[in-house]
């Protein structure tokens, strides 16, 4: 495709990126923003970390609870904890009926390699079906689903474990805000899934056995669960409620060149060549791109190489050769995917709004 939109001079971010703004110079606003952030030291943060795994270790049956999907980010969360802290850990793996070879056996290798428990749950098909065909009908988007989902099993876990045994183990996730955030562009809040959602799926969300409506009701409250800790007060009224609940990146140096790379070496995770790092654990991301792509005329790796480029992770040139790599065409699965859904492209609001 030709290219006829402006780029930001300094990362790669697009004109067609809704809310960006350029100075004189051609550099966008998001690249200006972090040229003037003030931000604590890995050290404060690694010692406030420390506290936290202290507080909540040898109290229950376990000390964290990681949401597991196979992709780098989650496996890294139970590879670091694993190796710094030595906890006792549960991985909770969110199977969406559409994970990939490589997630699942990426699962695998590390329940096998770093001695932890793995819990697998598998809600309905037809209730997911039922909220994918939902949200492409109303929203143009389905990935909704499954970032809230993940989130709404883990909570309803951790609630049970509090009325069993009087503690909630510390819920730890690999989001990372300055990489995986999108402002303008982001379906990950709680609050834009409720907002979309018809009382005939909220309660069909309430009645599935897995998830505690109390806990339902709490995050229909919150903002953006993948924010409870560091960067959102809503937090603290989540650990009051249910569980202490941290994203890992916030206190850690967070290398996604190197993560690969490191799990590979040490516990034989695979990654397959020639993609993009992000959620190859789950067959239906290129079809998120591919739809990304046709509405906002750019991608999530787009927006996280330009993140990777103001923090001199990766060079400007680098991350334009990388592009080559996007969703720009119709992935093959995307028909078979519609129709499990019974929907065809026709169905698909291209207008709708995929942020609060």
């Amino acid at each position: 495709m030709t290219e006829d939109i402006i780029r930001c001079k300094k990362c790669i971010l697009p004109s067609s990126y809704p809310g960006i703004k350029f100075d004189e110079r051609g550099i966008c606003n998001y690249c200006l923003e972090t040229q003037d952030a003030k931000l604590p030291s890995y050290e404060e943060l690694k010692s406030k970390l420390n506290n936290i795994i202290q507080s909540h270790s040898g109290k229950g049956k376990y000390d964290a609870i990681v949401g597991l999907s196979g992709g780098k980010d989650s496996s890294y969360v139970a590879y670091y904890l694993k190796k710094e802290y030595n906890l006792r850990i549960l991985g909770i793996n969110f199977d969406n009926s559409y994970r990939s070879d490589n997630a699942i056996k990426n699962l695998d290798i590390l329940s096998d390699n770093l001695g932890i428990d793995l819990l697998t749950i598998r809600p309905s098909k037809t209730f997911l079906h039922k909220l994918f065909r939902h949200f492409l009908q109303k929203n143009g988007e389905f990935c909704s689903v499954c970032n809230n989902m993940g989130y709404l099993l883990i909570g309803s876990y951790c609630l049970n474990q509090q009325k069993l045994q009087g503690y909630a183990p510390l819920a730890v996730g690999g989001w990372s805000k300055k990489y995986e955030y999108q402002p303008g562009v982001s379906v990950t809040s709680m609050q834009y899934f409720f907002n979309h959602l018809t009382p005939a799926l909220l309660d069909a969300l309430i009645s599935q056995p897995f998830i505690e409506e109390k806990v339902v009701h709490i995050f229909m409250q919150l903002n953006d669960p993948r924010q409870t800790k560091t960067y959102a007060e809503s937090g603290k009224e989540f650990t009051n409620l249910i569980s202490s609940f941290i994203q890992l990146p916030d206190y850690v140096p967070w290398d996604l060149n190197s993560m690969p790379q490191t799990l590979a070496e040490n516990l034989g995770w695979v990654q397959p060549p020639n993609v993009h790092g992000s959620h190859f654990d789950c067959k239906l991301f290129p079809i998120k791109e591919f739809l990304k792509y046709k509405k906002y005329r750019l991608t999530q790796e787009t927006i996280k190489n330009s993140v990777m480029i103001r923090e001199g992770l990766m060079s400007r040139s680098y991350a334009l050769k990388r592009m080559s790599l996007d969703q720009t065409e119709e992935p093959k699965f995307y028909k078979d995917f519609l129709q499990d859904l019974g929907l065809t492209t026709k169905d698909i609001n291209e207008n709708g709004e995929w942020s609060r």
